[in-house]
């Protein structure tokens, strides 16, 4: 479907069984994804675009940029010299990072595994394990901080609410300026 406006965009509605509410996703090379619950009509779905077509119009750019930016770095190159380090001392420097942060924060996690995923630059399962892109490996030390502060909160809290935030910025006073830094370096 298209969407009118200062710019035409294309976006794709997806139903979905399991879905409560209506969502947009802005995916990794700019796409619109419109999810909704199946009881939902596509007239409804399509007045819900419009409404967000301002939003949508900017994390697009946002996230086109981003891309652009993306692009822009050798990770080829990077990611052999990364994966060799990380396969070294490296991943054991991270591993005691997790595990110093994981005992200041009172939470225990499974396994941690570093992964080459694009989208996320980590997460957190429901059974405690802990995954990470190699990407990382190439931030500054204060935005890894934050994300391992962030993902281990999940251990306590996995969503983000208030509460969640409130136990990540018990560790990270400054986790605001870090996030919108960290936004800024992905």
């Amino acid at each position: 479907m298209k969407m009118t406006g200062e710019e035409e965009i294309e976006y794709r509605i997806i139903k979905s069984g399991r879905r409560k509410t209506m969502g947009i996703v802005i995916t990794g090379d700019g796409s619109v994804e419109v999810r909704i619950p199946v009881w939902v009509t596509y007239a409804a779905a399509e007045e819900f675009v419009k409404d967000r077509y301002d939003w949508i119009l900017k994390s697009r750019k946002k996230m086109l940029a981003r891309k652009e930016k993306h692009d822009a770095r050798n990770w080829d190159e990077i990611r052999q010299y990364t994966t060799a380090w990380i396969a070294g001392t490296g991943g054991l420097v991270f591993r005691a990072k997790v595990a110093y942060w994981a005992q200041k924060l009172g939470v225990t996690y499974n396994r941690i595994t570093i992964r080459d995923v694009s989208s996320r630059w980590g997460s957190c399962s429901a059974r405690g394990n802990l995954s990470f892109s190699w990407k990382i490996f190439v931030m500054p030390e204060r935005l890894v901080d934050y994300l391992v502060v962030h993902e281990l909160s999940h251990l306590r809290y996995m969503n983000h609410s208030r509460e969640f935030w409130d136990m990540v910025q018990t560790y990270i006073p400054d986790y605001k300026k870090i996030k919108k830094e960290f936004e800024e370096y992905v």
